[in-house]
Formats: C-alpha cells, structure tokens, sequence
C-alpha cells in the first residue's frame, strides 16, 4: 500500500510496499504524489497477470509506461530470457568443444555476446564490459565504472596496446593528475589479469604501458565562509539528498563509493551509528553520526535493504550525482577546475568530492587529535596514508614551536 508524507521543504514524498517492491519518490504536490503511487501499484498488479504471450507482444515504450524492465525484473519476469527463449536453447545445447570452436561471427549469428553470458557460458569474445562485470561478481572488488567508457562494448580480444595508449594520452589531455591516471591503470590491470586467468585474453597489455610517477597529493581544504556556501548551494539542490550526502561526508570522512552503498539496514538510529561492510581496504567499520546527519537522515528514513541514495531510474544502483554536485559548486563559487597565476603556477587547487575526506582528516589534526585516532576514523590501515591527508596550519606551527621554546625555558 501507498503511504504519502509532507516534508520540511514543502514537498510531498509518496512511499509505495506492494507484493514485495519498495519505491518512494518526491513530489511538489500530495496530488501527484498520491496519482503516482496509485500509478505504480496498477502497474505492478498489469504486470503480475499478464501472460507470457502477452508479456512477448509487449513493445519498449508499453515495457518503459508500465515502469521499466527493472519493474518486471523484481516480480520474477526475465523479459530477456522470455524473448530469447530458442536461442539460449540452442546456446545451452552446446558442449565445452563446441564454445572453443565459435569465432565471432558465429557468436553474433546466434544472438551474441550477451545472449552467451546469460546462459552461463564461457567463451573467448566477450566485451570489457562483460569481462568487468564477472570480475566484480567473482572477487567482489571496486567498481569500474568510468575507467575505460570509451571501450566498454569492445570485444576485449580486440582492444590493443594503442587503445591503452590513447586512452591513458586522453586523461592526460583532460588535465588528469598522474595519480589518478596510475590507479585506473591499476583497475585496468587487475580486469585484464582475471581476463588472461579465464582464458579471455593472451596477455596482459596493460603491464606494457608506462605512467609517469607523481608524488603530488591533492590538499585542497574548504575555509569556513566555503564550507557554509557549499551546504548552502546543496541544501537549494534539485536533487533532494545531495546535501545530506556532503554533510555525512564533511562529518564522516567516508570515501565516495562507501556512502553511495550505504543502505538502511546498516544504519542504527539508536546509535547514531552505520556499518560499512565493503570498504577500499576490504574490511568493514563503523561510521558515527553527529546529531545533525541524524536529523536529515530521519527526513528520508526507509525500512528495508534499500540504498540511502539510488538512482531515481535504476533504484537498485547508486545515484549518479555528479551533475548536482557540480552545479553546487558553481553555486557556492568554488573552482571544480584547477587555477593558475599568471606565471604558469598553480594557484588554487580544483575542489573534488574526495576532498571532503581530506577536511575531514585536517579538521581533525587542526583539533589535535591523535593521528591514530584519525585513522581509525578515516579507515585507513597505514598511518602513512593518514600522513597524506594531514598539514599544519602556520598558527599550529607557531604554537607548536612557542611552546617548545616554552618548554626549554627559552
């Protein structure tokens, strides 16, 4: 049944629990709120009845109006596997021999690469993205999403060394600092590694390319009147949980990616505490809340294993934000890019979202808390990664070195 609620902000959020599907969304109005969700619920009861010639006379635009394949996915309804029902037949009656044998004409003749994958089958043609995917499954490991768009539906067999070249000269090209050009070559690696272990590739091409080493770690910190603008400009957002998003950030230290997989069952109102289980360092850890984050996440506040910030049109996936979060920092009129004097020398470094993290950690040396503390909070194994986030202001130099002398009686 639909539940509709009135916020703070003057808008209307329907909540929708019907045959085992949770969806909720914002409206300006009750009314439309209300015509939603009796929308959604109609939607789910069309879609439970109909039958499978029904379901195989349905066009795209009928499967988008009645809510999207990801609907018809949650109530059990394959529609990819019902439409493709004969030729995964003939996929599934192949033997191991046959599959080494198929070249890839054959593939597409039979329906292609991901008609192969959803039967379970190994076979040499499969695209990066396809390769990606099973590593992700397989090993759990960090997303990819965003390392190599470019050759995403590539079969990977048919990406070379060039490829890798133009891709890694592109992020160069795009300002790209060598650090974050040496962790995509990381991930890429890593992908091509469990690739040649499969037997999806000959080699690991991506041990060939060379990146030049960069030492240079990022150390842009909000000053205060920046801080406040930034909450400002994410408080008038269009999406409406950006500015819970940066001030648990802000508050936290969280990388991105832990709070974007958050879910509400790893939060404890009672505690002001949530659980990160699938961390950059692979262990989990616990992240407090100060009584404001509580406040604003009581605002949105769900039942169930949802994530506390999906995807308006893929609930199941995170929300890509990066389009909010760069209009609030237009807003707040703080540089996304990097600044530079008129010598050539960089002025004021570019503001990303992982900076946050880095506040975080200086806010907290600024406080004088322990750096062993500070890791503990910022998760990080090695004090000498704590190390690359923290920086002494010139006053805490100062009062550092008074006291020092104070000390000696100097």
């Amino acid at each position: 049944m639909a539940y509709i609620r009135s916020l703070s902000n003057g808008n209307f959020r329907a909540d929708v629990r019907y045959k085992g599907i949770i969806k909720n969304k914002t409206f300006p109005s009750k009314s439309l709120a209300q015509d939603w969700a009796e929308q959604f619920e109609s939607n789910i009861e069309l879609i439970s009845n109909l039958k499978t010639p029904q379901l195989l006379r349905l066009s795209e635009h009928e499967i988008d109006e009645m809510g999207g394949e990801t609907l018809f996915k949650q109530l059990g309804i394959d529609l990819f596997s019902l439409r493709h029902a004969a030729k995964l037949d003939a996929i599934h009656a192949l033997s191991k021999k046959d599959l080494l044998q198929l070249s890839a004409h054959d593939i597409e003749r039979m329906g292609g690469v991901e008609l192969f994958v959803e039967a379970g089958k190994r076979i040499r043609y499969k695209t990066f993205r396809m390769v990606c995917e099973e590593y992700l499954q397989r090993w759990n490991k960090k997303d990819y999403q965003g390392q190599m768009q470019r050759v995403n539906y590539h079969i990977m067999t048919d990406i070379d060394i060039f490829d890798i070249r133009e891709h890694i000269d592109q992020m160069v090209d795009e300002g790209k600092r060598t650090v974050t050009i040496n962790r995509t070559k990381a991930v890429l690696s890593s992908i091509y590694k469990f690739a040649l272990s499969r037997g999806y590739v000959d080699a690991n091409i991506i041990r060939n390319v060379i990146v030049d080493n960069d030492s240079k770690q990022r150390a842009r910190v909000l000053s205060e009147d920046e801080r406040h603008r930034l909450l400002d400009a994410c408080a008038k957002s269009h999406w409406n949980k950006l500015y819970l998003l940066v001030l648990m950030a802000m508050t936290t230290g969280a990388r991105k990616g832990e709070l974007m997989h958050l879910r509400w069952c790893d939060v404890d109102f009672k505690t002001h505490t949530a659980i990160l289980s699938d961390t950059k360092n692979g262990t989990s850890r616990e992240l407090h809340f100060a009584p404001v984050v509580i406040t604003e996440l009581k605002r949105f506040q769900e039942i169930g294993t949802g994530l506390l910030f999906p995807s308006e049109s893929l609930p199941l996936q995170p929300m890509d934000f990066r389009k909010a979060w760069s209009n609030a920092l237009k807003t707040a009129n703080i540089s996304d890019k990097d600044e530079f004097n008129e010598d050539g020398s960089l002025k004021r470094e570019k503001f990303t979202f992982h900076c946050l993290r880095h506040g975080f950690c200086s806010a907290l040396s600024d406080a004088g808390k322990e750096i062993n503390q500070i890791a503990q909070l910022a998760g990080h194994k090695s004090l000498q990664t704590t190390l690359r986030y923290l920086h002494q202001g010139r006053e805490q130099k100062r009062r550092i070195v008074d006291e020092l002398a104070h000390e000696f009686r100097l």
